[in-house]
């Protein structure tokens, strides 16, 4: 009795608690006209929907772009409070010359927000084993250094506002997916950042958002674009790796990436999110967006290392394909 006593209690407690939760989310932040918000990757995916759709709610907007198309694209559709601006968020340089048009627009106001969206896939497909270092370093460059190079550059500008930080995690930030090793590794460390970030600034006001999307559709998931990387990474490898592997290993990290299109989300639900975590009163720390995240990957990521191995081989069985020479051998062999 005292333990279905102690379960009934537990939980009213969470029912109380997502219940105030919910309420105090439902706050919106008056005055959204004086907010300025700075958003990378903004050519493309999440990052041009978000400009877009902060722009349609009166706050001013730099749009960073890697590209003159999507710099023009958005003068294009957007209002005159929304400047796109050329960022290229690998390159330092590039970074400063942003904050030097960011920080002349501001003042002493600063800068309410902070949007570090701007990512890469890189290679992937496959195994780790395929990737080199080279291949770690140009998405590290992109998704986890450049995001550090960002944040670090504008939280001067943070301070001032005391404002928010948004960056763009991944639901592979959570539980590990060999066939996007780079990309993988790169969402764990925005995830570790992010937390070290939260920590050492909630003395300065400043907050921040983890945003953890699952599969949704936009350019780094493309199909067309995956499945012509796994064509390169495989072109490249060694005749023995190649061997070692065989052509239906290659064909069934293709089906995967076919079978995983089939899952793809609409990104309106990660807009939505960041939209939350720069407008709402009492925005979440953390956002995981997506079916595919909320069931999958954070559920197997809770469990004992062991158990979640199995669980991911059980779960999505076609992205642990066998490579041919392992085929007819044990899984454990004694020594």
């Amino acid at each position: 009795m005292e333990v279905w006593t102690l379960l009934e209690i537990i939980s009213a407690l969470w029912a109380m608690y997502s219940v105030v939760t919910w309420w105090l989310e439902r706050g919106r932040l008056s005055q959204l006209t004086d907010k300025t918000v700075l958003i990378t990757g903004c050519d493309t995916g999440f990052g041009n929907l978000l400009a877009k759709r902060l722009d349609q709610l009166g706050l001013r907007v730099f749009a960073g772009c890697l590209t003159e198309a999507g710099v023009a694209e958005l003068r294009q559709s957007c209002s005159e409070r929304l400047q796109p601006i050329r960022m290229d968020v690998s390159s330092s340089d590039s970074v400063q010359d942003g904050f030097r048009v960011v920080k002349e627009a501001v003042g002493s106001k600063g800068l309410w927000g902070l949007v570090n969206n701007a990512g890469i896939a890189g290679v992937a497909g496959g195994t780790m084993e395929w990737a080199t270092k080279e291949d770690y370093q140009v998405v590290l460059n992109v998704n986890l250094l450049g995001m550090i190079d960002v944040t670090k550059t504008f939280l001067p500008l943070l301070k001032k506002s005391r404002g928010r930080v948004v960056n763009v995690a991944s639901a592979v930030g959570r539980m590990a997916v060999p066939q996007a090793g780079p990309y993988t590794v790169s969402k764990y460390g925005v995830e570790a950042f992010s937390d070290c970030l939260r920590r050492a600034m909630r003395y300065f006001g400043v907050k921040v958002h983890i945003i953890e999307p699952g599969f949704h559709r936009t350019e780094i998931t493309n199909e067309e674009n995956a499945l012509r990387r796994m064509d390169q990474i495989w072109q490249r490898q060694s005749a023995e790796t190649k061997t070692e592997y065989g052509e239906e290993f290659l064909q069934a990290a293709k089906d995967a990436v076919v079978a995983a299109d089939r899952f793809m989300q609409d990104p309106v639900a990660v807009v939505d999110a960041m939209e939350h975590a720069l407008c709402a009163t009492h925005p979440r720390s953390r956002y995981v967006v997506g079916w595919n995240a909320r069931i999958m990957f954070v559920p197997i990521s809770w469990l004992p290392t062991d158990l979640g191995d199995l669980a991911f081989r059980l779960v999505a069985p076609q992205m642990t394909p066998t490579p041919a020479c392992c085929r007819n051998r044990p899984l454990f062999e004694e020594k």
